[in-house]
């Protein structure tokens, strides 16, 4: 094959056929691409929305429950506790006055 002489115009027009040809080849990939990076920004907005949705449940949830745990601390608060020492003299005396009385005793 003889040695063919490629001017620079020539050359510009085969780099220019290279760039359009892969343009083209990508150009489909690019659209689908775009295309699915569409419905995965859907599926994120979808997503967003329904970890708000779920967020909601769980703060409501949880002010319920510290609602109710309020209620049961000031029930809690509102108790009078007896002393072991107040109990001890208590089960005495209700023995001796068990004992006086000719009451038998349950324990």
């Amino acid at each position: 094959m003889a040695n063919k002489k490629i001017t620079i115009d020539d050359l510009a027009i085969m780099v220019q056929k290279g760039f359009d040809e892969t343009n083209e080849k990508l150009g489909g990939r690019m659209d689908k691409l775009d295309g699915r990076m569409d419905k995965l920004d859907g599926r994120m907005d979808k997503l967003d929305g329904r970890m708000d949705v779920l967020e909601k449940k769980v703060d409501d949830g949880f002010s319920h429950v510290e609602a109710g745990l309020d209620a049961i601390n000031k029930n809690i608060k509102e108790l009078d506790f007896v002393t072991k020492d107040e109990f001890e003299d208590l089960m005495t005396r209700v023995k001796y006055i068990e004992a006086k009385l000719g009451i038998k005793s349950g324990k």
